[in-house]
């Protein structure tokens, strides 16, 4: 045995093939007992070190679950607070001013001008579905322009902002576009076709936003990160001040 187990280290260390005729079938078979012990140690201890892993795991997940539970629940009730605080502000700025609060969003900035807040909601561009009545009448109108390189580069234009993207929606930011473009030429059927696309416009509500901005102790202007996605940059931002 002893023998046994000196060949064995020196073929594990150097490398060396070993004549396998050289070993009697007693020799042959403590060695092949001694592999067999050898693989059942090594996939003992993966296995145990998978369960250790599953277990920290498991333990790092419901741990910080619990910590960023709490994040999200204080960051809905936050941001309720914050809109049902800034209601009768809005509306009183909006009695005070003779404005009218149809807007998307509203920015509030203290007097000093050291913090900043926008409230207010995400769109994502909706229409109706006469939408494409409106772009039917455009594109009659283009076919009544004359053959020439002006009219050429005017239906390219026009072709491109009453394109529709891979959703198969139009960009509402074009329609101002084209509304100038039409008070140009001056065309009846042009000026009734933007008018239906301008009526078809549903705006679709998706989300209330908060957004901070303030300046730091040097004066320069910030954004206060309110998500997880941006919070990383603030950090870096401060190790790399505290390093300098």
């Amino acid at each position: 045995m002893l023998k046994l187990n000196k060949l064995l280290i020196l073929n594990n260390s150097n490398m060396t093939k070993v004549d396998l005729n050289q070993f009697s079938p007693e020799e042959l078979a403590s060695l092949e007992a001694q592999m067999k012990e050898r693989k059942e140690a090594e996939a003992l201890r993966i296995q145990q070190e998978r369960e250790t892993y599953k277990s920290l795991k498991d333990e790092a997940i419901v741990t910080f679950f619990g910590k960023l539970q709490e994040i999200s629940n204080l960051l809905i009730s936050t941001k309720r607070d914050v809109f049902s605080g800034f209601d009768n502000i809005i509306d009183m700025k909006d009695e005070l001013y003779k404005t009218k609060s149809d807007r998307q969003s509203d920015t509030l900035t203290t007097e000093d001008g050291k913090i900043s807040i926008k409230l207010g909601n995400r769109v994502n561009d909706g229409w109706a579905d006469t939408v494409d009545i409106g772009i039917t009448k455009v594109k009659e109108y283009l076919r009544t322009l004359a053959k020439d390189e002006n009219s050429a580069d005017l239906l390219d234009t026009i072709m491109k902002l009453i394109s529709k993207d891979r959703k198969g929606n139009l960009k509402a930011s074009r329609v101002l576009e084209l509304e100038q473009l039409a008070v140009k030429r001056n065309d009846p059927t042009f000026t009734e076709g933007i008018n239906i696309i301008k009526e078809a416009y549903k705006p679709v509500p998706t989300c209330q936003f908060i957004d901070v901005k303030y300046r730091d102790e040097n004066g320069k202007e910030r954004s206060l990160p309110l998500s997880m996605s941006v919070a990383d940059e603030l950090l870096e931002e401060k190790e790399t001040s505290h390093e300098q």
